[in-house]
């Protein structure tokens, strides 16, 4: 196993801050020390045969995606609709580019990953006895935006594909370990969780109309008509569908912070196109209902937590249209808590998925390149290996560039 004191001499050599416009590397030497003695844990060894097996089982799912996804868009014409809606950018898992992912959640999410990854590669690297000649972090100016560890090739590139490629997988391997704890704690957190009001949302109260005179405010629930509790519109159109124009009813909204307080009043309706008339638009909350839903397909399905709260607002109970509606014990700020496990364990599984495809020359690219050699055998296997592995990439990549462009030439 190379000395400590070769590594750092080799961290000396390249300098601790270099900068190549517009990235920012900064060489952090206690970073190798922790490779060091996590490395020389026992169980990181095992830790990475765990890898190992994953990394074909990540690849199956991102090859399944990729091919269902592009056999979607070839028969199903709603389906390239909605690719047309979501648009290219969608596709990048960049905040600030992908207008589903919240710049601070998102670019979180992102270092967290990449830091994951690049420090489970040194981990591995260094309990194998590879150097890692240098690691540290990376900014795009003065903007953190992930770690690196350089871990030494040709010691790669000599040594038994088993290990080489215990080293590989052990980034995907990382991240697919913290986006199933971070899916725990989404699961959790939304068991827990208590409507703070149901009823009918008031989102428009028209000028000089008998919901206005009344007191009636934007933002208010009501919540009971007549002392009858409304949950839903029917409910809300059967009591008005009784009434006749100069009729007076009596409204309880639910209002203020958390929706505490409690307002009645009564209106005199007026008369529109022959009916009665409050002169207010409501929208159904339901949120009973949909958490119920949400909960329900949280333990049913998986493909519902690769759906963003940013995409499925009137789904996802901590999204930024639902979350006032609900409370936790875990206090007022229970939301920031659940985005922050949700974006954690979106871009950790993603970034695993992405990583273990046999595209070359992401980790799982160079895992298939590797094993290809050995089972080929070196000499005679080393020109078909690169071959097999570029035309596999070729077709990959053009599926999922496919996949991209599909909904906007058909």
């Amino acid at each position: 196993m190379p000395t400590r004191r070769r590594v750092q001499d080799e961290e000396a050599k390249q300098g601790r801050v270099e900068f190549s416009f517009p990235l920012l590397i900064v060489r952090i030497k206690t970073f190798t020390r922790v490779y060091d003695r996590l490395g020389a844990f026992g169980a990181s060894r095992p830790v990475s045969w765990a890898a190992i097996i994953g990394m074909p089982i990540l690849a199956s799912f991102g090859l399944y995606f990729i091919f269902s996804s592009l056999l979607t868009l070839l028969t199903t014409p709603a389906a390239r609709e909605i690719g047309r809606e979501l648009g290219p950018q969608a596709y990048v898992l960049l905040p600030g580019i992908n207008p589903y992912l919240p710049i601070l959640y998102g670019w979180l999410a992102i270092i967290a990953a990449i830091m994951v990854h690049e420090g489970a590669h040194g981990v591995i690297a260094r309990s194998l006895g590879f150097r890692v000649k240098s690691s540290g972090l990376l900014f795009f100016l003065v903007i953190p935006v992930g770690a690196f560890v350089d871990v030494d090739e040709e010691q790669m590139a000599k040594a038994k594909p088993k290990n080489s490629v215990r080293v590989l997988a052990a980034g995907p391997g990382a991240n697919i370990a913290v986006a199933i704890v971070c899916l725990l704690g989404v699961l959790i957190i939304t068991s827990g969780l208590t409507p703070v009001v149901d009823g009918l949302y008031v989102f428009d109260v028209m000028e000089g109309m008998p919901a206005q005179d009344a007191g009636l405010q934007l933002k208010d629930v009501i919540i009971s008509v007549d002392e009858l509790p409304i949950t839903n519109f029917d409910d809300f159109k059967a009591i008005l569908d009784d009434k006749n124009p100069n009729d007076t009813i009596q409204i309880t909204v639910a209002r203020g912070e958390k929706w505490n307080d409690q307002f009645s009043t009564t209106a005199k309706l007026t008369e529109h196109n022959g009916s009665a008339y409050l002169g207010v638009s409501v929208g159904e909350l339901l949120t009973e209902q949909r958490l119920r839903t949400y909960q329900k397909l949280a333990t049913e399905t998986l493909y519902l937590h690769f759906m963003p709260p940013t995409l499925a607002s009137g789904l996802v109970p901590f999204s930024e249209a639902l979350k006032d509606f609900y409370t936790h014990t875990l206090g007022e700020n229970w939301h920031i808590l659940a985005n922050i496990f949700f974006w954690l364990w979106f871009v950790n599984v993603n970034v695993a998925i992405f990583n273990a495809l046999p595209i070359y020359p992401l980790d799982g690219g160079r895992a298939f390149k590797s094993v290809l050699k050995s089972v080929l055998g070196r000499r005679a296997g080393g020109r078909i290996a690169s071959r097999l592995t570029t035309v596999v990439a070729v077709i990959l990549l053009s599926a999922i560039v496919m996949t991209i462009v599909l909904p906007f030439i058909m």
